[in-house]
């Protein structure tokens, strides 16, 4: 085991070099839970090439396709807002490298739209608990899902399991011919825990965490959700997955010329939920020689602490006046940001563009995403 002394307490892990590729570590601005896996590989508080995340869908899906039942259709559900771009990436590797027929993919979301819900769950120690999954707006996927016999949840990492057997027990209302659950995982800790799912993980350990108060644990003047209920049909129209799909179709309103990229350091930022079609740019752009890096913004809200070295605050670009953060990135140098959008229009207090030239980042460009 490994000692590692944070802001909030004394973290021990069963440590080695499979995890050092995959994780480092932080602490969560959380009293539910002190300790944070700051993932190497998911794009989300550190900063990734593409084809690192392409290579960690393909080994998850790999392992995935083992254990689904080949003669049923499948669902595939990613967690919001850490898993989204994770979830789809599995999705389209079991779809396209392994040759998995009638499935789909849809992710949880923390917003809230008209559309009819499908069912909505808890993630108890989260700092944003709720997760609202909605029917396909498709109405053969909708057809579809209630005919699953695989439901493939995925997130980045499991600590106790509790989440997912909260969401299992209420799938089993709904979809009571289900029995094959499955959890995909980059990191697992549960051991050899009962679970109603499989667990699917590329690294088994176990870690300790022993509490300790240095300063404040929480910040209360964080708001990481809405006061108010907002509906934002109008906001974010757009379907890349939160409605359930069976293949992406994304569109950029404003294409980039990628030659003028050449012999520059690009970072492609993602917004919250909002990350698999950034990553497919940011992947396309390697695959064209670019040195191009993907991240995305949060609300999670960590203390600037172990790999989490740099922090950027700023209110949401989603209307609802929840503060976002951006790791990782005030330190680095980047020659050219692309921040990308699912939102069609921005609040006028969503300042990211205006802080991340203040911390020198001079060629900062907003791209916005639609379906066709």
């Amino acid at each position: 085991m490994v000692n590692m002394s944070l802001k909030t307490g004394l973290l021990s892990v069963s440590y080695d070099q499979k995890l050092a590729h995959l994780t480092g570590f932080g602490s969560r601005l959380n009293p539910k839970r002190g300790y944070l896996f700051v993932s190497k590989v998911l794009g989300k508080h550190i900063p990734v090439k593409p084809s690192a995340m392409k290579e960690i869908y393909s080994q998850l899906a790999h392992k995935t396709t083992h254990q689904i039942i080949l003669d049923k259709p499948t669902v595939v559900i990613g967690f919001a807002e850490t898993a989204t771009a994770l979830g789809h990436g599995v999705f389209e590797a079991l779809r396209d490298e392994f040759g998995i027929k009638d499935i789909f993919y849809i992710h949880s979301t923390r917003f809230m739209t008209s559309h009819d819900t499908f069912l909505e769950f808890y993630e108890e120690h989260c700092h944003a608990p709720s997760h609202i999954i909605y029917h396909p707006k498709d109405n053969a996927l909708r057809d579809l899902l209630y005919d699953v016999g695989n439901v493939v949840l995925v997130d980045d990492e499991v600590s106790t399991g509790k989440t997912a057997n909260n969401l299992i027990e209420q799938l089993k209302h709904h979809l009571p011919a289900v029995h094959n659950y499955l959890l995909v995982t980059i990191l697992s800790w549960i051991g050899n825990k009962k679970n109603a799912f499989k667990n699917i993980t590329l690294y088994n350990g176990n870690f300790e965490f022993e509490w300790h108060y240095n300063g404040k644990v929480m910040d209360e003047c964080i708001v990481s959700q809405p006061q108010e209920k907002v509906m934002l049909d109008e906001i974010i129209p757009y379907n890349f997955g939160r409605y359930g799909i069976d293949r992406l179709h994304s569109v950029l309103e404003n294409p980039i010329d990628s030659d003028a990229l050449e012999g520059k350091r690009v970072l492609v930022l993602g917004t919250a939920e909002f990350m698999y079609p950034p990553y497919l740019l940011a992947l396309s752009l390697e695959l064209g020689g670019i040195d191009v890096y993907f991240q995305a913004t949060t609300r999670s809200p960590a203390n600037v602490d172990g790999d989490i070295e740099s922090k950027l605050e700023f209110k949401d670009n989603y209307f609802e006046n929840i503060d976002n953060f951006l790791y990782n990135v005030d330190d680095k140098e980047y020659d050219k940001i692309f921040i990308c959008y699912e939102t069609t229009q921005k609040p006028k207090n969503f300042k990211l563009k205006e802080i991340l030239n203040r911390h020198g980042f001079k060629d900062v460009e907003e791209l916005y995403f639609r379906d066709n």
